[in-house]
């Protein structure tokens, strides 16, 4: 059974990583949407998760679009790695985040492939 990774794109603008997971091994779910994928996360169990943060100040009562995404993983998939790709200028949100919700590596934009092998595997 191979090892499923669960990636998870908001708003883009960056390469596909999709075929360097499934060169790593990883069934791929690929998702644009955070609803979907939050629902994806309650059905399947990942290994890891691959996750593009963002931040939106009209967002209320909520620091980012990943939270919810976050939240269903550590109930269903609680062994997952975490990877969260981010833009640096929201940095200070992302350290927000990171108080509350356990994240295994942080890559800021431009990714380095290689190094985003290393925490996936």
């Amino acid at each position: 059974m191979s090892q499923k990774l669960l990636f998870f794109v908001d708003e883009g603008g960056f390469e596909d990583f999709t075929p360097l997971f499934i060169e790593q091994g990883f069934s791929v779910d690929f998702e644009d949407s955070q609803r979907k994928a939050t629902k994806l996360a309650k059905k399947n169990t990942y290994q890891v998760l691959v996750a593009e943060f963002s931040h939106n100040p009209e967002f209320r009562d909520r620091v980012s679009n990943i939270e919810s995404l976050l939240a269903t993983l550590e109930g269903s998939s609680p062994q997952a790695k975490i990877v969260i790709l981010y833009d640096e200028m929201n940095q200070p949100q992302l350290d927000q985040l990171k108080a509350r919700y356990r994240m295994d590596a942080t890559l800021k934009f431009p990714i380095n492939k290689d190094l985003l092998c290393q925490f996936i595997v």
